[in-house]
């Protein structure tokens, strides 16, 4: 995978990182089912943080191959 692709793939992760932080902050609201939806945007964004850092690293450790 070239580097621009591992950037791409790290920012789209970044976006939906933020959109679950986001999503986590508002089920403190008074809603139904809020326990559900926090534990929903809590693996998703610990997931999504991981394969981002993940690609971050791969993208500045490894060299493009062309």
């Amino acid at each position: 995978m070239e580097k621009h692709s591992r950037l791409l793939i790290s920012f789209n992760a970044l976006v939906i990182s933020a959109f679950c932080l986001f999503g986590f902050l508002a089920t403190f609201e008074p809603v139904n089912n809020a326990v559900a939806f926090r534990i929903f945007y809590s693996i998703l964004g610990i997931t999504a943080t991981t394969v981002s850092i993940r690609m971050m690293y791969l993208a500045i450790r490894n060299r493009s191959l062309s």
